[in-house]
């Protein structure tokens, strides 16, 4: 019957996105993947700091690394998409650039939460730290193999006999 055809309830469900979002969960809940881009991010924050003129610790001792890299991987993970989303149009309007100014702000903020810990002496030193932050956490979740790899959802064999 045409009625059986035309379900609209949740049993039918298009398998290729249940895969995608099991493996998405997958990858979101595994500590080890949370470990690796918590050392990341906090040694990308840590070598900022460090070789940014105008930033630096006062007062730093090595067990503070874990205090830095966990307060930066939160404030980059409840802000950062939120000022991701409300700059998107400059995101595209300047090719990018504006990044720059969202690590900035995340800096910024972590300055701020951890003021007796991370100093600042102008503001444009900020943003030259939101730059190298931003390049050196790439750098560093590229080398860790963070990231997922981009894939082809199509099957490559019938993609093959197509294109001969």
């Amino acid at each position: 019957m045409m009625v059986d055809a035309v379900r609209t309830d949740a049993t039918l469900a298009v398998p290729a996105v249940e895969r995608r979002r099991s493996r998405v969960w997958g990858q979101n809940l595994n500590w080890r993947l949370v470990l690796v881009r918590l050392v990341t991010s906090g040694l990308a924050v840590t070598l900022t700091v460090v070789f940014t003129p105008g930033l630096s610790f006062s007062g730093w001792q090595l067990g503070q690394f874990w205090l830095v890299a966990g307060v930066f991987a939160v404030i980059s993970a409840v802000v950062k998409p939120a000022l991701q989303f409300f700059s998107l149009r400059f995101l595209v309007a300047s090719y990018g650039l504006i990044n720059i100014v969202v690590n900035a702000v995340l800096l910024w903020l972590l300055t701020a939460v951890l003021s007796d810990l991370i100093t600042y002496d102008r503001l444009w030193q900020l943003v030259f730290g939101g730059f190298v932050v931003g390049v050196l956490g790439m750098v560093f979740d590229a080398m860790a193999g963070t990231n997922p790899p981009v894939q082809d959802s199509r099957d490559t064999a019938s993609f093959r006999e197509g294109a001969s």
